[in-house]
């Protein structure tokens, strides 16, 4: 890629990034939505399967939304500057995956929220295109992964955040959401470079 495209992706507007940005902060001014919006599993099993999406938008304090808006918003801007294919699906079907595997995995987990889930998506998302890239970048962006892998594992042994707090509510972490990002951010990855089930799908279709 020339210097010229180089320079006019790093000018884009991160559009897809900015929306769920917003989108949470809509949520934090206006708290009144958190109850119908929040992953609640007695809901979902209920049939309100929009929670699925909708929780992640749902934080529990303003340091869990700090933290979660910094993480995500840092790591979509860098993808959209990037210009990585697949980021908008990315961003549709994570949530869905994540508290899918949240609901088969976690029976006694009632409630749920913050973008952390996703934000660990994007960021391995990011890390795993960079790892194809020439070094420095390729270094960062191998100890950016094995830093996920470490945070998960910690937070796994310790049963605790390394930052975020709740204001008002038992506050764990749900290690299995931000697990549930790292696969599903490895899966979107391999089909983007190798797509068998894009593949897969064309041989039903019919063909002209």
């Amino acid at each position: 890629m020339s210097a010229p495209q180089d320079r006019r992706l790093s000018r884009r507007v991160p559009v897809i990034t900015l929306s769920v940005v917003s989108a949470a902060l809509v949520v934090a001014v206006f708290p009144r939505l958190a109850p119908t919006l929040v992953y609640d599993r007695a809901a979902i099993l209920s049939g309100e399967v929009w929670r699925l999406f909708t929780g992640h938008w749902v934080h529990f304090s303003k340091s869990h939304l700090t933290y979660d808006l910094l993480a995500f918003g840092i790591a979509g801007w860098m993808v959209e500057a990037k210009g990585l294919r697949g980021y908008g699906w990315l961003c549709l079907i994570a949530p869905w995956t994540i508290n899918l595997t949240l609901l088969a995995l976690e029976p006694d987990l009632r409630y749920c929220g913050g973008l952390s889930g996703l934000a660990t998506c994007v960021i391995t998302f990011l890390a795993l295109s960079g790892l194809r890239d020439p070094p420095p970048w390729r270094w960062l962006c191998a100890l950016a992964l094995t830093g996920i892998i470490a945070k998960i594992a910690l937070e796994m042994t310790t049963g605790h955040l390394l930052l975020a707090r709740a204001d008002t509510v038992p506050f764990v972490p749900v290690s299995t959401s931000h697990l549930a990002g790292v696969l599903t951010a490895l899966l979107f990855d391999y089909e983007i470079r190798n797509p068998l089930v894009s593949v897969l799908l064309f041989q039903f279709l019919p063909q002209k």
